[in-house]
């Protein structure tokens, strides 16, 4: 396993970043869907392709219908590791990702977040967080692209219990619209915080949507629900 993790490390990351540098300078002519092609998109399926060929670390999806609606939906996803931050560029045309506001301030992949359409919050500041999250969150439903939230907000790794924030509900109350319950165990495989990747097979679940209309305390109950 550290043989095939090092073997990754130094093709994948390398890759990834030469990419990205070299597609920087067309980032600032591209809208959200083409930088999700052309750059978020390619660069997922070269990290699908690394881990399988490397680490014999493969995924799948159980009830992925559950994601598609005729009307965009809420995507509530736990976060363990870096992998799931990639993976759903490769369900979607395009989505819009909530993200910490720090993220926008970082050399050459600041501006791909902001190219992406990703809805950044300050995390310290609750009440304004909750008010940009609302308002962002309307404009992109308004366009109809789908809205991915780690409700968690940080990676946890598999033995922490996901304690998740208000933010998620806020989007589910104001914005009226369905939220799917994602739950993946990739912190089996790729844990936080670790240079180690295990080879398996990491288990993306989608249950049946969420319909409005639920208090605060049914509805987070429902998103730690994991069967």
């Amino acid at each position: 396993m550290i043989i095939r993790s090092v073997i990754f490390n130094f093709v994948f990351w390398p890759t990834f970043t030469l990419y990205i540098t070299i597609m920087y300078p067309f980032a600032y002519f591209m809208n959200r869907r083409q930088t999700y092609k052309y750059v978020f998109r390619i660069v997922t399926r070269w990290l699908v392709f690394c881990l399988r060929i490397f680490v014999k670390l493969n995924y799948k999806i159980v009830k992925k219908e559950f994601l598609y609606e005729n009307t965009p939906v809420i995507i509530a996803c736990n976060h363990q590791s870096t992998w799931e931050t990639f993976i759903f560029s490769l369900l979607f045309e395009e989505l819009a990702i909530v993200i910490k506001k720090e993220l926008l301030t970082f050399p050459i992949a600041g501006l791909y977040f902001k190219r992406l359409g990703c809805i950044a919050i300050d995390r310290e500041n609750g009440a304004s967080a909750i008010k940009t999250l609302i308002k962002q969150g309307k404009a992109a439903i308004d366009e109809n692209v789908s809205i991915l939230i780690f409700p968690n907000g940080t990676r946890s790794s598999i033995n922490e219990a996901e304690e998740y924030k208000s933010g998620v509900f806020a989007l589910y109350k104001f914005l009226n619209v369905p939220v799917v319950n994602v739950h993946i165990d990739s912190g089996k495989f790729w844990p936080k915080r670790s240079f180690i990747k295990h080879p398996g097979t990491i288990t993306v679940k989608c249950s049946k949507q969420i319909e409005n209309g639920l208090d605060k305390e049914t509805f987070m109950n429902m998103l730690k629900d994991t069967k």
